[in-house]
């Protein structure tokens, strides 16, 4: 009688079991693993972060935890991802346990890969039963944690928690270049809008509306490359500025409208030429161009007295628009002429001519108008976007000015009465040509104690004399150093109303006369006195002190053409266009 034959479900859950062993086992070894290929990763850019203006802490941290979760994700994949045959696992317990080759014979037996007698696979397998069972899974596979990987994994964290809470150096340059970069976007919907404006004025015509499109567009396209710096940005827009300013002034009928106001009083007093006079009077060229249409077809209806009547009006008119518009004003003049003369049909055609000419006007007036606007509004774009991070800027650079300051002060430790002779000596400096003392200006530049009396800076009394920067970091009254008399105008103006600038002089005609200087006026010039019986002219307010706006516009584009074209440190371009930026005349005046 054969004995009953043990189950071989048994040896699977045998099985089973040291699976599920060996996976946990696997657990600890991977999940650790992959958080710390997270945890790496997320310190690698933290410390980027930290070298480079790239990412704020808030971002870090976000980062640093999903780069954590995917790790935990990879390292849960990998040990998921392995599964094992039943066959496997007979050969990893045979393997760790020591069982030489039982559990594997015994699933090989079961399958029927190798065949025998029954009596035999029945021993077999009872065998294998009693080896397993005595097996000690605690002791030969034992849960085991890296502690290394582990150390390494807290101290991965403690570095990113520090980088989260510790503030960030490049911060606040961080901040700054999302500011112009958002200032940027708003400049690029400016430009759309703009374009939709331009697109749907009905007064412009086609040609007129590409010529307005093209800068524009051009800015634009620029702007959404999305690889300018704020130099870049801030040329851009200067270009396209001139560019419409350009057209603006080509197309500028200002002083057309204007004589037309007056030379339309004639022509509004003829009741056949009233409509026409009236539209000149109100400056409306469409109007005009359309009452002169309609009196060209009037013409033949009216009597020989109503035609020489109105050919001495037209003329009249004719002679007045000659030195402002002779285009119109010959237009005019040919309708007076063939009226004198009978030729209905030759006026006619000649005020058709002058219809046509005034609808010309009317275009160049909606394109200077449509123009003006549009630089104008770039123009406040550009100011946006060269303020765009600014705070941030001074922010970053506060260490940097204090340290100068604290050099300052440490050169500067004479005392008070240091400051108060050196202060002296730069007013003497500062006299005028006629001995008095030019007085200071309380806008916060210390620096223009030293201005000479007969400065003539374009750029106005913001800036400083030679004399004056010898004198940088003394009288200051808000304690912030000379900086402004350096770099320009302080925040909040500095500038006056008007500038000096002289009118040029051409003396290419004039004779030079040979002047013989002796060897004492030559070693002390201003032992010299007046050479020839000339003397210095003594500046008043003559019509070389205009506003400061009207020659604002030229020296920011001659500027902004030398950053264009010659070679000027980046790093320095900045400031040439804040400077220009900060004369910009407030919207509050």
């Amino acid at each position: 009688m054969t004995a009953e034959r043990p189950p071989f479900n048994q040896l699977e859950k045998y099985l089973q079991q040291w699976d599920s062993r060996r996976q946990t086992a696997a657990f600890l070894v991977w999940i650790p693993r992959g958080l710390l290929i997270g945890l790496l990763t997320a310190v690698a850019i933290a410390a980027l972060a930290r070298w480079q203006p790239l990412l704020d802490n808030f971002q870090v941290g976000v980062i640093a935890l999903t780069l954590a979760g995917l790790g935990l994700l990879l390292g849960t994949a990998v040990v998921l991802f392995q599964r094992h045959t039943l066959t496997e696992t007979a050969q990893f317990a045979d393997h760790t346990f020591g069982l030489q080759e039982r559990c594997h014979t015994a699933v090989e037996l079961q399958t029927g890969r190798i065949t025998t007698e029954p009596e035999l696979t029945r021993l077999q397998l009872h065998d294998t039963l009693r080896v397993a069972a005595q097996v000690d899974l605690a002791t030969a596979l034992p849960l085991q944690i890296n502690i290394y990987e582990w150390l390494v994994m807290l101290a991965a964290m403690a570095l990113l928690v520090t980088a989260v809470v510790l503030p960030n150096p490049q911060a606040t340059i961080l901040q700054g270049q999302r500011a112009v970069t958002q200032a940027i976007e708003e400049q690029i919907e400016t430009i759309e809008a703009l374009e939709n404006e331009i697109a749907q004025n009905s007064a412009l015509s086609a040609e007129e509306r590409e010529s307005l499109l093209e800068p524009l567009q051009d800015a634009r396209e620029k702007l959404e490359a999305g690889d300018l710096s704020q130099e870049e940005a801030l040329a851009t827009l200067a270009t396209a500025e001139r560019e419409l300013r350009e057209l603006a002034a080509n197309n500028d009928t200002t002083a057309v409208r204007e004589q037309l106001q007056n030379a339309g009083n004639t022509l509004a007093s003829n009741e056949n030429s009233q409509s026409l006079g009236q539209a000149m009077q109100n400056g409306d060229f469409s109007q005009a161009s359309t009452a002169a249409a309609q009196l060209a077809e009037q013409l033949p209806t009216l009597t020989a007295e109503q035609q020489a009547t109105l050919a001495e009006d037209l003329a009249e008119t004719a002679a007045a628009l000659s030195g402002t518009d002779p285009e119109l004003a010959q237009e005019l003049a040919s309708a007076a002429e063939a009226l004198q003369q009978g030729d209905t049909a030759a006026a006619q055609e000649a005020l058709q001519e002058a219809s046509e000419t005034l609808a010309e006007r009317g275009n160049q007036q909606a394109t200077a108008e449509q123009a003006q606007n549009a630089a104008s509004q770039l123009s406040q774009g550009r100011q946006e976007v060269a303020q765009a991070g600014q705070e941030g800027q001074t922010t970053a650079q506060q260490n940097q000015t204090g340290q100068q300051q604290g050099q300052q002060g440490q050169q500067g430790q004479t005392g008070q009465e240091g400051q108060e002779g050196a202060q002296g000596q730069n007013g003497q400096e500062g006299q005028t040509s006629n001995g008095s003392v030019q007085p200071l200006e309380s806008n916060g530049n210390g620096s223009q104690a030293g201005q000479s009396g007969s400065q003539t800076s374009p750029l106005g009394s913001n800036g400083q004399g030679q004399e004056g920067q010898a004198g940088q970091g003394q009288g200051q009254e808000n304690g912030t150093g000379s900086a402004a008399g350096a770099g320009g105008p302080s925040a909040g103006g500095g500038h006056t109303e008007s500038v000096f600038v002289p009118e040029p002089i051409d003396l290419s005609g004039e004779p030079g006369v040979d002047v013989e200087l002796s060897a004492e006026c030559i070693a002390s010039p201003e032992s010299c006195g007046d050479i020839l019986n000339q003397s210095p002219t003594q500046f008043g307010a003559e019509n070389s002190q205009v506003p400061y706006t009207e020659v604002l516009g030229q020296y920011r584009e001659a500027a902004y053409d030398a950053l264009d074209e010659d070679y000027i440190p980046l790093g320095m371009k900045r400031y040439v266009r804040d400077y220009f930026s900060s004369l910009e005349p407030s919207t509050n005046d």
